[in-house]
C-alpha cells in the first residue's frame, strides 16, 4: 500500500511541475517564426535524429532560461485480466503504472529573430526520471517498483559534428518490432512482448559521435559497461521458470524433493565494470536517389542470459519447460546441490539496412550476422550458434486512412540440432499490422499479428484506441497466444488476456 501511495504522490508532483512550466511559458511569450517547435503551450528545440545533416549556420537570439526550458512527461497505466483461469497458480490480473518527467534545456533557439551574430554551435541537456510499478496477482502476488534516472544526456554540436553522452536509447535498423540490427539497448522482458519494442528499451550509459559529410553519416558508439536485459526467473506467468515454485508446493512430491527444488536459486554473473569489458560499434548511413542505406558493426555482450549450468542433471524435457513438463522430467534425473548458473557472453554483430518509398508504399529491410547467439536446450542449459537473421517489410497508407504493414522474418541457425527449444534451424515468421483511423484521427481500430510459419504458433493483438480528449489516449485490446508447448508463443498459451490502457501526456 505504501508503494501505491508513493507512486500517486510522484504522479501529482510530476503533474504540478508540468502545469507550472506551462504557466511560465504563457507568461513569457516568444516569437514563433523559423525553426522553433511547438508542443502544447511550451516551445522546445530538439535535434534531428534522422540521416539528414544538421542545419547550416543560422542567425539566433539568446533567450531567457524559461524560454529555453521545456518540461513534459506522461502517465501510462495498463490493467489486464486473463480470459480464463486454466492454470492452478497463474496470475489472473496485472497492472502496470509508468510515470515519467522529462526536462530539456537548450542553448539557443535557432531562427527566432535574425541578428548580426550567426553561430552553428549549440547544445542540449536532457534529464528524465521514471517510476515503473508492475503488479500481478491476486494470489502469491508479484509487485516490483523501480524509480530510476531514465534518458539523461548532454548533446553538443557544431557544424557537421555532434557528440552525445549520457544515459540514452539509440535506434539502429529500419524494420518494426522485430529488428535484427537494433542491438545497442537491452530490453525489459518482464512481460514478454506485451509492450511495444520502443517501450521495452532500457536506456544505458553511452557516448555517441556523429559526423555528417555530404550524403553520408558516420557514427561511433562507446558503451563503458554492460547492462543486461531484464527478466524474471521465478514467480511470474512470464518468468523463465514460470510458477514452478508454487506448483512444487502444491504438487504430490516427497518433502525432501520439495525442499530441494524450492532451495534452487539463480547465481547470475555479469561482466565486471572495467575498460576491458566495454562495448563499441560503428555505423555508416547514406542517402542515394531516395534510398537510405546503412552498414553497422557492434562488438559487445549478448543481452540475453547464457545458462551455463543447471542443478538437475540428465534432464530432458519433452516439449517446453512449463511447470508440468519440468516436474514430469524429474524421473531418472540426478539432483546436485548447486545453483542455476547464469552468465553473459561476448558477441559480434555485422548489420545492413535499407529503406525507401514509392508513393504511398514504403519498403524496408535489414539483416544481421551474429557470430554467436545463446539458445536454451532441453537440458535447460544454453548452447551458442552463429545466426543470420533478415527481415523484409512493406507498408501502405491509403487516402481513406487505412494502414497495412507486412514483414517477413527468417532466422537461420548454423549447426542447429533437436536439443534447442522453440527455434528451428530455419525459423520463419510473418508479421502483420492492419488498422484504420476514423473521426479525423480520434479513433483507430486495428490488429497486430505474429505468425510462426514453421510450427504454426501465433500471437494476436486486436485493439481500439480513442484520442477524443486532448493529450489522452485510451486503448482497449487483447493479447492472444496459441501454439504447442515446444513453441515460443505456445509457452504462454495460458496468458491470454484483455487489457485497457490509459495514457496522459503533459
Amino acid at each position: 500500500m505504501n508503494k501505491w501511495i508513493f507512486v500517486v504522490i510522484i504522479g501529482l508532483l510530476l503533474f504540478g511541475f508540468a502545469e507550472r512550466a506551462t504557466a511560465l511559458e504563457k507568461a513569457a511569450p516568444v516569437q514563433k517564426e523559423g525553426n522553433s517547435g511547438k508542443q502544447g503551450n511550451s516551445f522546445s528545440f530538439s535535434f534531428d535524429e534522422s540521416l539528414s545533416p544538421p542545419l547550416e549556420k543560422a542567425a539566433v537570439q539568446e533567450l531567457s532560461l524559461v524560454d529555453r526550458l521545456a518540461l513534459r512527461g506522461f502517465w501510462d497505466a495498463t490493467a489486464g485480466a486473463d480470459l480464463k483461469n486454466d492454470e492452478p497458480n497463474e496470475h489472473l490480473y496485472d497492472f502496470r503504472n509508468v510515470l515519467k518527467l522529462e526536462g530539456i534545456l537548450n542553448s539557443v533557439r535557432q531562427g527566432v529573430v535574425p541578428t548580426s551574430v550567426p553561430t552553428d554551435k549549440r547544445w542540449q541537456a536532457l534529464v528524465s526520471l521514471q517510476g515503473d510499478y508492475l503488479w500481478m496477482g491476486p494470489d502469491h502476488s508479484y509487485d516490483d517498483l523501480r524509480l530510476r534516472l531514465h534518458e539523461s544526456s548532454f548533446l553538443w554540436a557544431t557544424g557537421r559534428y555532434e557528440i552525445k553522452a549520457g544515459k540514452q536509447i539509440i535506434r539502429w535498423g529500419k524494420t518494426d518490432q522485430v529488428s535484427p540490427v537494433d542491438n545497442l539497448n537491452p530490453q525489459d522482458g518482464r512481460q514478454f512482448i506485451l509492450r511495444e519494442l520502443e517501450d521495452r528499451k532500457i536506456p544505458i550509459w553511452m557516448l555517441r559521435g556523429r559526423a555528417f559529410v555530404d550524403k553520408l553519416t558516420f557514427e561511433g558508439v562507446y558503451i563503458p559497461w554492460f547492462e543486461p536485459s531484464l527478466f524474471d526467473y521465478f514467480d511470474s506467468d512470464w518468468a523463465v521458470y514460470r510458477q514452478v515454485r508454487e506448483d512444487v508446493k502444491d504438487g504430490p512430491l516427497p518433502s525432501v524433493l520439495q525442499s530441494y527444488l524450492l532451495g534452487r536459486r539463480v547465481e547470475q554473473r555479469e561482466p565486471a565494470k572495467t575498460l576491458h569489458n566495454s562495448e563499441f560499434g560503428g555505423r555508416v548511413t547514406a542517402t542515394l536517389s531516395g534510398w537510405d542505406f546503412g552498414l553497422s558493426y557492434l562488438y559487445g555482450w549478448e543481452d540475453a542470459p547464457f545458462f551455463s549450468s543447471f542443478p538437475i542433471k540428465n534432464l530432458q524435457l519433452d516439449g517446453g519447460y512449463s511447470s508440468e513438463n519440468l516436474l514430469d522430467a524429474l524421473e531418472g534425473a540426478v539432483l546436485v546441490d548447486e545453483p542455476i548458473r547464469v552468465e553473459y557472453r561476448r558477441q559480434q554483430i555485422v548489420g545492413a539496412e535499407f529503406e525507401t518509398t514509392a508513393g504511398p508504399v514504403g519498403l524496408r529491410g535489414e539483416a544481421a550476422y551474429f557470430d554467436r547467439v545463446s539458445f536454451l536446450t532441453d537440458e535447460l542449459t544454453s548452447v551458442r550458434r552463429p545466426v543470420l537473421h533478415y527481415v523484409l517489410g512493406v507498408d501502405y497508407s491509403s487516402p481513406s486512412e487505412w494502414y497495412a504493414n507486412l514483414q517477413w522474418s527468417h532466422q537461420i541457425i548454423a549447426g542447429s540440432d533437436a536439443r534447442i527449444l522453440y527455434f528451428d534451424q530455419h525459423d520463419t515468421a510473418l508479421l502483420a499490422e492492419l488498422n484504420q483511423t476514423f473521426w479525423r484521427g480520434q479513433l483507430k481500430a486495428g490488429i497486430k499479428a505474429n505468425f510462426n510459419i514453421g510450427n504454426g504458433s501465433f500471437y494476436l493483438q486486436p485493439e481500439v484506441e480513442l484520442k477524443y480528449f486532448k493529450n489522452i489516449e485510451v486503448t482497449l485490446g487483447a493479447n492472444v497466444f496459441e501454439g504447442d508447448d515446444d513453441s515460443l508463443f505456445g509457452l504462454y498459451n495460458h496468458n491470454d488476456q484483455v487489457f485497457t490502457r490509459f495514457k496522459y501526456f503533459f
